[in-house]
């Protein structure tokens, strides 16, 4: 395989496993007579484990490069940076539109989620997010643009979440994507992007249990 595919096929292929994640029921297939526990594992470590084995065979040097690094000067701002844009942008859809379209999760979402599933599928949105800025960065795109995309993915991957509500996705979804990409730019660490995106998760859980 030439050099100059392999991000296309990484590209490719991330998005064929992201897909597959976002449709509902998608996943029945592969555990088959699986439940319960064994369910959750799969949709816990599904883009975990695919986007981290693409980026592995297609996207080196720079996908291992990330787990590598660990800057805690950008953590440091990163968590508040990440929080504050988040809820700036939720603010600023309700002031324009009224009350934003909930998250299913709201209905299931626990205490054991949190510490035992939640950390695996959001170090899989990471992957899903870098491999396709890797793989754009090396084809010639800049970051920004990179990252402009990545963050339109990701909200488009949120429609089973949220629904299909296109203002609302771009309005809440990207901006706290595109913080994360940055924050993922400038300390060059997957782990730092990881821990400023579950702490922006976590403290939007906690309505679920007022």
């Amino acid at each position: 395989m030439s050099v100059k595919m392999k991000p296309v096929i990484g590209i490719c292929l991330t998005l064929l496993v992201g897909i597959i994640y976002a449709i509902p029921g998608s996943l029945r297939f592969l555990h088959l007579s699986v439940s319960g526990t064994g369910h959750e594992i799969i949709g816990a470590g599904w883009n975990l484990l695919f986007c981290g084995l693409i980026g592995y065979f297609l996207l080196q040097p720079q996908f291992q490069q990330q787990f590598s690094h660990f800057k805690l000067k950008v953590l440091l701002w990163g968590v508040p940076l990440a929080i504050v844009v988040g809820l700036a942008s939720d603010i600023l859809f309700q002031v324009l539109f009224g009350k934003s379209t909930e998250n299913t999760v709201a209905n299931v979402i626990t205490v054991q989620m949190i510490v035992f599933r939640v950390p695996f599928m959001l170090l899989g949105e990471e992957l899903i997010c870098t491999n396709i800025m890797i793989a754009l960065e090396k084809m010639g795109l800049k970051f920004r643009y990179a990252s402009v995309i990545s963050g339109l993915l990701f909200a488009a991957w949120h429609i089973p979440a949220y629904g299909f509500v296109p203002l609302q996705l771009i309005i809440t979804i990207l901006p706290i994507r595109l913080a994360l990409n940055y924050i993922w730019k400038k300390s060059n660490s997957v782990w730092v992007s990881w821990i400023c995106h579950f702490a922006f998760d976590a403290i939007g859980f906690i309505q679920y249990f007022s």
